[in-house]
């Protein structure tokens, strides 16, 4: 959950003194608490008097809550560590002519600090960690919860913990309609596989002994499916008493609708950016897999079982050299589906055209004898 305010915030000192007190009254349940806020335009020097204005981040907590960026060297600076510092990739190459600056020293606002990780980004930015004494409120909090109930536990620790009143952004349901749309190609073809098995059983049902020896390999189809396919859970804050409540729904589109303009309106921070382009690639990358999936499992057929295994194979190479190359550059995975799924259908693609060969041949069987015997 994040949490922006305008005119105010909450300084690392308020912060240490509420999870102080929290500690001392016994109160469990406390969310992971990341404090940040950008400052643009600052100016860096590097030890050669090189300089550059860059956006700095001022951080108090884990640096790693609030940025999807790699590390492809070092560490974000911790909690207590107020005197490193981690640069992306775009700021090492300006200042130093390499992306190999750990240890760097480097002057920010006049105060120096020490390269302690490298990030990939191309933008020039650095992430600091703020002192725990310091006074000065930072407009961004990030709470992490362990459990349901996101939204009312936010409400509850900000009024619990004095902390002014901000705009909770809350974007639950947003990131399972990603997940869904990413697992798109997959539900694809788990709904194709799901048809061919419900007109191949329409087929057998005047043949009983048929159709009971197909029942089985159904059955095994669709265990496979089930393993094949791991759909997002759906948030359960989201789920009514009684489906039927159609005015928990009204309220959950209207609440989730205000959601969506106070994120975009906000005011984009890097992270803001960073999902925006993320969320964009993730829908571009399915829709376009789907489009693909869907053409080629018309025009493929599998009718041999070499072949099978050929396209099993060739699939799983190319999507794992994909899978590697977009989790070194966008730090991005495929989920489980994506990896199986497509091997599922060639394989049940094959099983289809082996039962329609078998039966057909036995059908063919049946008609000679019968006309032997006339």
């Amino acid at each position: 959950m994040g949490i922006k305010w305008e005119t105010s915030g909450v300084s690392p000192s308020g912060l240490i003194r509420q999870q102080t007190y929290a500690r001392q009254d016994g109160a469990g349940n406390q969310p992971e608490v990341t404090l940040w806020q950008t400052y643009p335009e600052q100016e860096v020097m590097a030890s050669d008097n090189q300089k550059m204005n860059v956006n700095v981040v001022a951080v108090f907590g884990d640096c790693g809550d609030i940025s999807s960026s790699m590390l492809i060297a070092g560490a974000y600076p911790a909690r207590s560590d107020v005197s490193g510092c981690a640069v992306s990739t775009g700021l090492a190459f300006s200042l130093w002519g390499s992306t190999n600056a750990i240890g760097m020293p480097v002057r920010v606002e006049g105060k120096q600090f020490y390269v302690r990780g490298t990030f990939e980004e191309e933008e020039p930015r650095l992430f600091l960690q703020a002192q725990a004494e310091s006074e000065e409120p930072l407009s961004n909090m990030q709470l992490t919860f362990t459990g349901p109930g996101a939204r009312e536990r936010t409400d509850q620790y900000l009024s619990s913990a004095g902390f002014p009143e901000g705009r909770i952004l809350d974007l639950t349901l947003f990131a399972w309609v990603l997940g869904m749309i990413f697992r798109l190609p997959a539900i694809i073809l788990a709904f194709g596989i799901l048809g061919r098995v419900i007109m191949y059983g329409k087929r057998l049902c005047h043949y009983p002994i048929l159709l009971a020896i197909y029942l089985l390999m159904a059955f095994g189809i669709l265990a496979g499916l089930w393993f094949c396919i791991d759909l997002p859970k759906f948030p359960s804050d989201f789920i009514p008493a009684m489906w039927s409540d159609f005015g928990f729904w009204g309220n959950l589109f209207e609440e989730q609708g205000k959601n969506m303009v106070s994120w975009m309106t906000a005011g984009p921070a890097f992270r803001d950016m960073e999902l925006w382009t993320s969320s964009f690639m993730a829908v571009l990358l399915s829709v376009c897999a789907s489009a693909f999936t869907a053409a080629a499992a018309m025009l493929v057929s599998i009718r041999s079982y070499k072949r099978m295994i050929f396209f099993c194979m060739a699939y799983t190479l190319t999507i794992c050299l994909i899978s590697f190359k977009i989790a070194s550059v966008h730090n991005m995975t495929f989920c489980k589906a994506m990896y199986l799924m497509p091997c599922l259908w060639i394989c049940v693609d094959f099983l289809f055209y082996y039962l329609k060969e078998t039966f057909a041949a036995a059908d063919g069987e049946g008609r000679v004898l019968d006309e032997e015997k006339t």
